[in-house]
């Protein structure tokens, strides 16, 4: 631990975001290829440490295209479950305007039961209209988003507590009558939950009532201004803020400073960033130093998303040393503390103190 209170790092959870098609990775290929070598990729990963593997649920790649794969998350996560019977699964997130809740929690227990307690689910409202009109789906205004994801969060966070009574739920958005479902969660009484966003107002408060996660979707420039807001939230509703753990994520197309290898991979321009602020792009960090930063601000884990693995491997052991640069003890002597389990009392809950 640092002299004013924040983690060392050594304790820091790493995670590989798998590539999945959504930066156009396997535009023109044939996708049982494709599938083939998210699998070598997911497979290297667990080999060389990585505790946790992640993805995300989106319908299209970021830039479309005719022969542009976009795979869906849930299919693949279970066949990476079944082929990596080591490292933790996480969504991140299940998009809320796409799904009935009582149906995600069912597959979510199904998969949590298949891979011997490993998932970690991550819950969104969405952001890209086009995913939405394209397949038939409602994208209302954010607030009406929010509406619906607070009634996701309530229904599927019963469903999967082992300990929850049978219930009904009558709300705007969902609505379920005399529900017992089974499964619910492996090995504990639920399995992890992830909110991810940066509204203090409503996410930062369904963040505080229901998930063990949230990840910060803001550059790390503004996190330690957020992070009051954040504790503030769960002492609102009596909880200690150190059991809600911080999640960052090291972006695959952002062209951080020195990184010259992005395996083929197309990067993002400034103006392809919806919500970070110019100065950021203008001042970019090195990998290593952003992944620095987040150990320093009290990151419980922080998943990397590597540029250009479709085409090589190569890139992710760069991603490695950026991660021994930064101090990370990196791969540990066994995978760490999972997320549903306790975890040290000086990080996250001290990294408040200190960056408030």
């Amino acid at each position: 631990m640092t002299a004013d209170g924040r983690s060392t790092g050594s304790h820091v959870r790493i995670g590989l975001q798998i590539p999945q098609g959504y930066f156009n990775e396997f535009d023109g290929w044939e996708p049982a290829r494709a599938w083939s070598r998210i699998l070598e990729i997911a497979q290297l990963g667990e080999r060389l440490g990585f505790e946790s593997l992640w993805t995300g649920e989106h319908m299209l790649s970021k830039w479309g295209g005719p022969k542009s794969i976009a795979f869906d998350c849930f299919v693949l996560s279970g066949a990476i479950a079944a082929a990596c019977p080591a490292a933790d699964i996480g969504f991140d997130v299940v998009n809320s305007t796409f799904r009935n809740p009582a149906l995600t929690a069912k597959m979510v227990a199904t998969l949590d039961a298949v891979s011997n307690g490993r998932v970690i689910l991550g819950l969104g409202c969405g952001f890209k209209p086009l995913e939405a009109s394209t397949h038939g789906f409602e994208y209302p205004e954010m607030k009406e988003r929010l509406a619906m994801l607070a009634e996701h969060f309530e229904i599927i966070t019963r469903i999967l507590d082992n300990e929850a009574e049978p219930f009904s739920f009558e709300g705007r958005h969902a609505t379920v009558e005399n529900l017992d479902s089974a499964p619910r969660s492996a090995g504990r009484r639920r399995l992890p939950i992830m909110a991810a966003g940066r509204g203090k107002d409503v996410t930062f408060r369904l963040a505080a009532k229901y998930a063990d996660i949230l990840n910060l979707g803001m550059q790390l420039e503004e996190v330690p201004q957020y992070l009051p807001f954040v504790q503030q939230r769960c002492e609102e509703i009596g909880r200690d803020p150190g059991t809600l753990q911080l999640q960052a994520a090291i972006n695959s197309s952002v062209k951080y400073r020195g990184l010259t290898n992005f395996g083929g991979q197309r990067m993002m321009e400034p103006h392809e960033f919806g919500f970070t602020d110019p100065k950021y792009l203008l001042n970019i960090a090195s990998r290593s130093e952003e992944i620095a930063g987040w150990r320093d601000i009290g990151a419980d884990e922080i998943v990397v998303a590597v540029p250009g693995l479709h085409n090589t491997d190569e890139t992710i052991y760069e991603a490695i040393e950026d991660i021994h640069k930064a101090g990370i003890e990196f791969p540990r002597a066994g995978f760490g503390p999972r997320a549903d389990e306790p975890r040290a009392a000086s990080t996250l809950g001290t990294a408040w103190v200190g960056g408030s």
